[in-house]
């Protein structure tokens, strides 16, 4: 018997070569067809799955390890085994502590996950209910306080009343948007607008009622105390005018029938009275508007009537 020739030894081996480089090859064929996250969006500190698809296209059993990452930092490995031609699912479940979108992977296969802040809880019927009847109890507790000092409702206060209870169910307003859903309700928006209008209305109503209480302070501190008409050839008025105030008052200028008249020396000294006496023609049995200014303002007027011809 001959011995097999080295060229077919060649050829054996050859084919031996090829064969086992085939299945190495198909040992090989495990890959990660997809990667899906569920829920995709999620509030801060809630958990979120990572799911991975594991396909194996060879035709022997293969181990295979599934690496997750967010953001390239790994946050977890795990391992599974593929029969030839067999799809498996893994799962790594993640929660963040801060909202963004993450780029979530599974061996370099890429997803999205979007971490949303925290939303507030809706503000419940009976939490409404309460808040409603608390400011109505305040505004009903603040009328009766007023009315409890004297007895009587004015208008002041009256609007001490409103502008208090719409700033306490401000401020109460203010606490539960930080524990409820309620900073944008059409209602809360309204209601700050409401606010804003009656407490500068208050304040304003408050700043004229001061300026017109300090003007009639003033105007009552003043009056023309005496008209004298004289002179020989009718041509001179005598004006007293008395201050029974407590500061000095300077009198700017004396109209007579609205022309103006000047004055020397017109200050006031507090607790008296003093003439200004003024050149004027006048006729006897006529009347005659006597207005005084001062230089802080204040305005008054008195009418006399000339003496008759004897």
């Amino acid at each position: 018997m001959k011995k097999p020739s080295l060229r077919v030894l060649v050829i054996l081996a050859m084919i031996a070569i090829a064969v086992s480089m085939s299945v190495t090859a198909s040992e090989a064929d495990v890959t990660v067809t997809t990667v899906t996250v569920s829920p995709e969006s999620v509030e801060v500190g809630e958990n979120a799955t990572i799911v991975a698809t594991v396909e194996n296209v060879g035709n022997v059993t293969q181990n295979e390890t599934i690496v997750f990452k967010i953001d390239e930092e790994e946050v977890e490995s795990v391992n599974v085994t593929l029969e030839p031609n067999e799809t498996k699912t893994v799962e790594s479940v993640v929660a963040k502590d801060k909202a963004g979108t993450y780029n979530v992977t599974a061996n370099n296969v890429s997803a999205t996950l979007t971490v949303l802040s925290p939303t507030p809880e809706p503000i419940s019927k009976w939490m409404t209910i309460f808040v409603v009847s608390a400011i109505l109890g305040i505004f009903v507790l603040l009328i009766a306080l007023g009315y409890r000092a004297d007895k009587n409702l004015n208008k002041g206060e009256m609007r001490r009343a409103i502008a208090g209870t719409l700033v306490i169910g401000f401020v109460i307003l203010v606490f539960l948007s930080l524990c409820y859903e309620i900073s944008n309700q059409p209602l809360v928006i309204a209601f700050i607008e409401l606010v804003g209008i009656v407490v500068g209305f208050y304040f304003g109503s408050k700043t004229v009622a001061e300026k017109k209480e300090v003007e009639e302070k003033k105007t009552g501190q003043i009056r023309i105390e005496n008209v004298q008409f004289s002179g020989k050839s009718d041509k001179s008025i005598n004006i007293t005018i008395r201050n029974s105030g407590d500061f000095e008052v300077t009198v700017d200028r004396v109209y007579i029938n609205n022309e103006p008249k000047k004055i020397e020396e017109g200050t006031i000294s507090p607790k008296s009275a003093k003439d200004f006496p003024v050149e004027h023609e006048w006729n006897k049995g006529e009347s005659y508007r006597i207005k005084v200014s001062t230089t802080e303002g204040t305005i008054i007027e008195k009418e006399e009537k000339a003496p008759k011809k004897e």
